[in-house]
């Protein structure tokens, strides 16, 4: 039977690279044990007096109740999760938790989800409140649970999502932490922190002391907080890339069959971030979003640009000048910030239909239009006749967004957003079959 992942994760079109690397992996691996780490979990939550929904969700994403599997590690818990309404409810309502279950059912091509398959445990359980406002000794015992419950659990790959910045902790992720106090209070869940974005694994594998004082070894994955990506730099979508990288390596590593060097030829994707584009963090606005969307537009133009200029020379290798052109991410970028402005604008919100924003989306649906135009007036240039085809349906479909062309002109964001999303999508497709053909090319000279 065939398996190929999805070719759109979490609302982007998926890097063809890293698609090629999703492979169905099976859970568990022989007959697992059974593990105490849901009670240790559970005895902590009741020690705290959480809630018994609470605490039956937390125990139900840490399952399964089998040693060994996949683990990944978050932070803490926010406030706010509707554990009265079940694990499925909390999923969804939850960026992070439902990016996770989507990246694990592609990375792994439909075998593992978040509900049945893969265990999460925060550093910090049943603990939503900031670190410097939590008494030493109850940071200690929820450092010490989690420990605990990490280990009874000896999971065979731990993808580490969290950090957890203690007060008087140095918030420079180049150095080494050097506080012996702070490496103390962690007891060695140091070893589990995400290390950064783009950061390459420091080690293959680390070992936590056990209840009994035994060294528990396992594999560990660095990654980041699903959230950075999806909430607060959603028009970054390499990060989003970078979110299934990592869950790709994890699910590799637990197969036993990843090949780190496929990892860094990838790893450096999302370092040449704008820190313009970044300003403003999680609280943007609509004409926030519309800045941002207008230097997409350029760069979008700019990646057009490149494809013209390579292809005029004989000699260049198309493959690599679409690649490096990076349009299909500009196409994603734009896709997933349009979708920013539409949700943001249909809050109900008396700021979200204010005159200033609905003059800025129109504004934004022109420019986009008139973009159009200059493929129909100086069509594309390149001898790929699929690329030209693809791009110039796309261009096309634009004038389809628009209701009314007059001085009130509307248009249809999502449609709009659809159509970037569609042209990433045929771009990766174009991508992945001139990889192959340069592959099975390679293949013929080496026999």
């Amino acid at each position: 039977m065939a398996f190929s992942a999805p070719a759109i994760c979490l609302d982007v079109a998926i890097d063809h690279r890293i698609r090629r690397l999703c492979k169905p992996t099976l859970e568990p691996r022989g007959v697992p044990e059974p593990s105490e780490h849901l009670s240790i979990l559970q005895q902590h939550g009741v020690r705290l007096g959480r809630g018994t929904d609470e605490i039956n969700v937390t125990t139900r994403l840490a399952g399964p109740a089998t040693t060994g599997g996949i683990l990944v590690t978050l932070k803490q818990p926010r406030y706010n999760h509707p554990f009265k309404d079940g694990l499925g409810a909390v999923i969804r309502d939850c960026d992070t938790l439902s990016a996770l279950e989507q990246l694990f059912q592609v990375a792994s091509c439909g075998m593992l989800t978040l509900k049945h398959d893969v265990s999460l445990v925060d550093l910090l359980p049943f603990t939503p409140q900031q670190t410097e406002t939590i008494p030493p000794q109850a940071l200690r015992n929820a450092l010490e649970a989690s420990r605990l419950a990490i280990c009874a659990k000896h999971p065979d790959v731990v993808l580490c999502a969290g950090k957890i910045w203690l007060p008087n902790e140095d918030k420079d992720r180049t150095k080494e932490p050097t506080n012996q106090e702070n490496l103390d209070i962690k007891g060695g869940l140091q070893k589990l922190e995400a290390a950064g974005v783009g950061q390459l694994d420091i080690y293959d594998a680390v070992g936590l002391p056990g209840s009994g004082g035994e060294l528990v070894t396992m594999s560990r994955v660095n990654g980041f907080h699903p959230s950075y990506a999806m909430n607060y730099l959603p028009e970054h979508t390499n990060l989003r890339q970078l979110l299934l990288l990592n869950v790709v390596k994890t699910c590799g590593l637990y197969r036993e069959d990843w090949q780190e060097m496929r990892r860094k030829k990838m790893a450096n994707q999302p370092r040449s971030l704008d820190r313009e584009r970044i300003a403003y963090g999680r609280s943007r606005t609509i004409l926030d979003y519309v800045r941002i969307y207008r230097g997409i537009q350029k760069n979008f133009l700019s990646s057009i640009g490149k494809i013209e200029n390579s292809d005029t020379k004989p000699n260049e290798d198309l493959y690599s000048n679409l690649l490096t052109s990076r349009l299909s991410y500009k196409c994603n970028d734009a896709s997933v910030v349009l979708r920013k402005i539409h949700e943001l604008f249909i809050t109900g919100l008396p700021e979200s239909n204010s005159p200033v924003n609905l003059e800025n989306i129109t504004a934004i649906g022109i420019e986009t239009l008139q973009i159009a135009e200059r493929f129909t007036k100086t069509p594309f240039r390149t001898r790929n006749l699929r690329l030209k085809e693809m791009l110039d349906v796309g261009m096309t479909s634009v004038n389809s967004c628009f209701v009314d062309l007059g001085p009130d002109s509307r248009f249809n964001i999502e449609m709009l957003a659809d159509i970037f999303l569609q042209m990433a999508l045929g771009i990766e497709e174009i991508l992945s079959d001139l990889l192959e053909i340069e592959s099975r090319r390679r293949s013929t000279i080496e026999l």
